[in-house]
């Protein structure tokens, strides 16, 4: 049995203490609807020899999934706070699974894009499954809980370290049967999701589109809050999506040796999410921010210096370290400012970061054509790690003072 354990406020509202079944339940979705948003990830190599792709069209596709997918996520946090999680997550995975799975089916630049976008979707269950876990513990718990659940984040590790692997040893090097291989347990996690995943006691009134409009125009710390994590998850889905892609491009090896260093990202900025939240549960967020993007800007300044492999490697895994405790502080703060509108502004915010996470890639790749390097795109990324900078300085501050 699912410990639930509740407490009684002075006014009488139940305040749940807390359900590991939602959690654990919520973070596996999560990881493999992951999985699937980063399914273009390993392709990049693949689809840019069989299509005759340029760099920037290249980084086009594979950022693909991040667009759609980042749009979605406002909608489906104002659908979560209208007809619950679990109703709104099950409904998503299933539809996702149709569109994966035609993914075997495209043959041509425009029909990957096609396919990419409806992918994509898959991504916005994070908009979805944060109200679900916040709502099911205290505010001084949900930091850690929310960081939990981003651990969901490994399932871009699944797509870097074993996708190359499994199409290279398993499927004859077949790259379009890997489709099937993600596709199927979405289907799975549906039916566990709707079984086993109830319903927060704790519900939000819905809000409407004209009430969330007034609220992002009376409260800048909601673009604020879009900007950090426009910048951390942003950056993470970026490199998650292009570092195999870009390893081959820029060092020359091997895809599985490509996969491998785009996973020590992937693995870094995924586990240190839930310590970033816990952090955040215990000193001022905006103190912690600043550090973080201070230390990312420097990163991302390395990176385009155009470093040795190993240097690279180093600064890239410091960066994930960077991203993933700015994303554990990022939602630790969301519902503690708007705990009312929860599946809205994190609907808001992750959407900022998703497509902070398509643009990246095409900066990137656009910066190679055009210039030969890609140091102009990594020059473009730091500038917007500063511009957080200044913000925790000033807006931030003055908001939450």
């Amino acid at each position: 049995m699912t410990k639930r354990v509740q407490t009684t406020t002075a006014v009488g509202v139940q305040i749940p203490q807390g359900n590991t079944q939602v959690l654990l339940l919520s973070t596996l979705s999560f990881a493999i609807c992951f999985a699937v948003w980063c399914v273009y990830s390993p392709l990049g190599p693949h689809l840019r020899d069989e299509l005759h792709l340029s760099e920037s069209q290249l980084a086009l596709l594979v950022s693909i999934p991040a667009l759609l997918g980042s749009a979605a996520r406002l909608p489906m946090g104002i659908l979560t706070d209208m007809y619950g999680s679990r109703r709104v997550a099950t409904v998503l995975m299933v539809a996702c699974f149709f569109s994966t799975m035609l993914g075997m089916y495209a043959n041509s630049y425009l029909t990957f894009v096609f396919c990419g976008l409806l992918i994509g979707m898959a991504g916005s269950i994070f908009a979805v499954g944060v109200p679900h876990v916040s709502r099911w513990y205290p505010p001084e718990r949900q930091g850690l809980a929310v960081g939990i659940f981003g651990l969901g984040n490994m399932g871009a590790a699944i797509s870097t370290m074993f996708g190359e692997r499994i199409i290279h040893y398993y499927l004859n090097d077949q790259w379009r049967n890997i489709f099937p291989v993600y596709a199927v347990p979405l289907l799975l996690i549906a039916v566990l999701y709707w079984k086993f995943a109830p319903d927060s006691p704790v519900t939000a009134k819905p809000k409407g589109t004209n009430e969330l409009l007034y609220l992002v125009k009376k409260t800048p710390l909601v673009w604020v809050f879009c900007l950090f994590y426009w910048v951390t998850f942003g950056g993470f889905v970026a490199f998650a999506l292009y570092l195999p892609t870009y390893f081959v491009m820029a060092y020359n090896v091997p895809h599985v040796t490509a996969g491998d260093l785009a996973t020590t990202f992937v693995f870094t900025a995924s586990l240190i999410r839930p310590l970033g939240g816990y952090v955040a549960d215990r000193l001022p967020g905006r103190k912690i921010l600043q550090a973080l993007f201070a230390v990312a800007a420097l990163c991302l300044i390395t990176e385009g210096l155009a470093p040795s492999l190993t240097v690279a490697t180093c600064a890239f895994i410091l960066l994930g370290a960077c991203f993933g405790m700015g994303n554990g502080v990022i939602f630790k703060l969301v519902p503690t400012y708007f705990a009312r509108e929860t599946g809205a502004v994190g609907g808001l915010v992750g959407a900022a970061g998703g497509l902070g996470g398509f643009f990246t890639p095409v900066i990137l790749g656009i910066s190679k054509d055009f210039t030969g390097s890609y140091a102009g795109g990594f020059a473009v990324a730091a500038s917007f790690c500063l511009i957080c900078l200044y913000f925790t300085r000033k807006e931030f501050q003055r908001v939450e003072s």
